[in-house]
């Protein structure tokens, strides 16, 4: 994975597109918000796989685990990006907390952030993780 891998994986969305006959054509896609968060790793953090972001969105009363890359994969490094996609229909303040998971899947870093969300537009926030104590994270 590159230094600036930019990955992206949009919150649930809740929403039905109909079918029609051969002849319609299809809906036009949903203009969408976009939260794009730099991960810093601090010192002593091990080396990170994958990424687990703890979405909450407070005046939606919405909640979403994912994960960057879907699937763990190589070394994650530090100032690489990540984008959350949201529909524009979402608006307010997104508190976020990151987890670095190891090879084996195991969480060994945590940092936190909040932003808001500009809908139709584009906000960047950068998450730096520490290493998890003695006590887990």
């Amino acid at each position: 994975m590159t230094a600036r891998a930019r990955l992206a994986l949009a919150l649930p969305l809740l929403f039905a597109i109909g079918a029609c006959g051969g002849d319609a054509a299809p809906p036009p896609p949903e203009v969408q918000s976009v939260v794009v968060i730099t991960v810093n790793i601090g010192a002593n953090v091990p080396e990170l796989h994958q990424i687990r972001v703890a979405a909450h969105l407070g005046s939606a009363g919405m909640d979403a685990d994912l994960y960057y890359p879907p699937s763990p994969g190589g070394v994650i490094q530090s100032g690489s990006t990540l984008a959350i996609l949201i529909p524009s229909s979402r608006m307010g303040l997104l508190d976020l907390i990151l987890y670095g998971l190891d090879a084996n899947q195991i969480m060994v870093a945590r940092g936190n952030g909040q932003t808001t969300i500009a809908v139709n537009k584009s906000v960047y926030t950068t998450i730096t993780l520490g290493p998890c104590g003695a006590g887990g994270c």
